[in-house]
């Protein structure tokens, strides 16, 4: 799957934004306060961990440490089993749909099982119960958790407010003062849209970011298929991190005893 990476890039950045959309998920993240601190360093420590256990596997050094750092920030916090689980679901599903929908191939059915796989490991080693035994079913938990718990609330609002300057930063410059409407149009998802306080774009909008997007994957198919991956362990092409970074700096900063 290294010819996905891009857009499983942008699906691991809409999954984020997903949690958001849950009022009892969205009051716990605000609570720990680190996505109103720092949201670059928040959303680029989730993308990086996932990086960091795909290229390492689950015993190899840098996995089990990555391992460890879920463990250890997850102590504590509330939650159920589901809605563990439908964190971990998000950054399943999420991408994969985005491929299909908009990258230069769709995923197979072995990629498709090989990542809820992946994810099921992980469940696993983060004592989560009940991971699922096939994509298909982790789609179908995921849209019937939504069905249940997506709605407007008040975190949920101040989290998107927190956050919106990342996706901003990641559009062309003429269409940074559409970063809403845009990332509605993402969505694809009027009830998510509005449980994330973002305006349902109009359908001008939705023809002009959908075109963008199907000349994106042309473009993308007419270049040779990236064969190897795209990610270097302790390198980070990005302002959080602009000389790479050592493990221990990943996730929030350690509370003194």
């Amino acid at each position: 799957m290294f010819d996905l990476a891009e857009e499983f890039e942008i699906g691991f950045f809409l999954s984020y934004y997903r949690n958001f959309s849950i009022p009892h998920i969205a009051q716990v993240l605000a609570e720990t306060g680190e996505v109103h601190a720092r949201p670059s360093k928040r959303s680029m420590d989730t993308a990086i961990v996932m990086y960091e256990l795909i290229e390492d596997g689950f015993d190899g050094v840098r996995g089990r440490a990555m391992v460890d750092l879920l463990n250890r920030v997850h102590k504590g916090i509330r939650g159920t089993n589901d809605d563990f689980l439908y964190v971990l679901t998000t950054l399943l599903v999420v991408p994969i749909r985005f491929c299909d929908a908009h990258g230069r191939r769709r995923t197979t059915a072995a990629e498709r099982q090989a990542a809820t796989d992946f994810y099921a490991e992980l469940a696993k080693r983060m004592r989560i119960g009940h991971p699922f035994a096939s994509y298909e079913v982790a789609t179908r938990f995921l849209d019937d958790y939504e069905e249940q718990y997506s709605a407007p609330s008040d975190a949920g609002a101040g989290l998107m407010a927190s956050t919106m300057s990342l996706f901003r930063g990641r559009l062309p410059r003429p269409l940074a003062p559409l970063a809403a409407p845009v990332l509605s149009t993402l969505f694809d998802d009027n009830r998510l849209s509005r449980s994330l306080g973002l305006p349902n774009p109009n359908p001008v909008m939705r023809i002009g970011v959908n075109l963008g997007l199907r000349a994106r994957a042309a473009q993308l198919r007419r270049r040779p298929a990236r064969t190897q991956s795209r990610f270097t362990p302790g390198k980070a092409g990005s302002g959080v991190y602009p000389s790479g970074y050592a493990l221990h700096e990943l996730g929030p900063r350690r509370r003194a005893n």
